[in-house]
């Protein structure tokens, strides 16, 4: 059933090159844009691109790259170059011009991830949410932005975790500014689910072994180094491995071969659109984030999520941040970070048993229900209907 359109005019106002930005963020922006269309009678995507790439942002390629089902109006500026000028008003000359452009067409609020535009939307009375997914004194644009935090015309700052929305606590923005929106997910992506023969076959995967399946960065801090040491331990186990730019891939793999494993496969980067598919084949689904990681105390992964709605168990490390959507033994199973003996041990228990396997993952199907990108943009209307009172 298809959302409630409400009667709100809204611009999604952000800075990122696309068609071809294989960035969490830009994934994440776009497909909170898509939520917002689904939500509001009248919607825009509003970005800064590079000139040879104004003309690319097709339905097409823009489906298959994000996973995107819902096609939105996207409005590109050709202007990025002028973002790396040594010029302040040449620099900022995209966000001048995006923040006019929202008010000649007199829309209700502007939802944004990029700072500087802040300045011009509040300035020009334009109701206003911002949304930051790193601490303060991280980015000199983002601490230059909370100065503004309570002007009246900031409907809220919106963070990914509680542990982040205490830090702009603790740096001084009202609390009552500040909404606390964990990443979502595009359920209908995975509606209807496929068998994990049904996956395999349409990958060419092996029907008769075990796979657990890893679908993300290859950066450190991401437990590569753990998935590799589990897969000495496990040797009868395919580790599949999607996602990654080539130089990671490539450093990865010649790791792989110098410890001598045969079952690590390295898919590399593959369209949004496909990555259901990929969940769908593996028996565990795995996310070994390490103590290297840098945003472990506030991160919202969007793997976290997907993996949910593939309604397959997972393997995490046990971090604090991830308790707050993952229950050891409920809706997954937690182990102890950069530890490839645990993680091995964790993954020969499920395997052994399909009925918890079964279990896990039905339940964090259940439970991801209420992640998803329409719910969460749900919540930022629900606030900005409070603010107009």
């Amino acid at each position: 059933m298809p959302p409630t359109k409400h009667p709100l005019s809204v611009a999604y106002v952000n800075s990122i090159d696309l068609p071809d930005n294989r960035r969490a963020h830009a994934m994440q922006m776009l497909k909170n844009g898509q939520a917002w269309s689904q939500c509001v009678e009248q919607f825009e995507f509003i970005t800064n691109v590079w000139w040879h790439n104004r003309n690319r942002l097709t339905v097409e390629n823009m489906a298959a790259f994000y996973g995107l089902t819902h096609p939105f109006t996207l409005i590109p500026y050709p202007l990025r170059r002028l973002e790396q000028s040594q010029y302040r008003w040449l620099r900022e000359l995209y966000f001048q011009l995006a923040a006019w452009r929202c008010k000649r067409k007199r829309v209700d609020l502007v939802y944004t991830r990029t700072y500087p535009l802040l300045a011009y939307t509040l300035k020009l009375g334009i109701p206003t949410v911002v949304e930051t997914h790193s601490p303060p004194g991280r980015n000199e644009e983002a601490d230059a932005m909370l100065s503004l935090a309570d002007h009246p015309n900031l409907v809220a700052l919106t963070t990914i975790s509680e542990p982040l929305a205490e830090r702009y606590r603790a740096f001084g923005v009202p609390a009552d500014k500040i909404m606390v929106l964990p990443d979502g997910v595009d359920l209908e992506r995975f509606e209807p689910a496929l068998t994990l023969a049904e996956a395999r076959q349409q990958l060419g995967l092996p029907l008769n072994q075990s796979i657990a399946t890893y679908v993300g960065h290859l950066y450190e801090g991401r437990g590569i180094d753990t998935l590799l040491s589990a897969a000495l331990k496990q040797p009868k186990v395919l580790f599949l491995i999607v996602g990654g730019y080539a130089k990671d891939m490539e450093r990865w793999q010649h790791r792989a071969a110098q410890m001598g494993l045969e079952n690590v496969r390295f898919e590399g980067f593959v369209a949004n659109e496909r990555v259901p598919l990929y969940l769908w084949a593996g028996d565990v689904l795995v996310m070994p984030y390490g103590n290297a990681c840098t945003t472990t105390e506030w991160m919202s992964p969007l793997k976290l999520f997907e993996y949910m709605a593939a309604g397959r168990p997972i393997i995490a490390s046990d971090f604090p941040i991830l308790r707050e959507v993952l229950e050891n033994g409920k809706n997954g199973l937690l182990v102890p970070p950069d530890d490839g003996e645990a993680l091995a041990a964790a993954m020969d228990a499920l395997l052994a048993d399909a009925p918890r396997r079964q279990a896990l993952g039905a339940a964090a199907l259940h439970q991801v229900r209420p992640y998803s990108w329409v719910n969460r943009v749900e919540q930022v209307i629900n606030r900005f209907n409070r603010y107009g009172q």
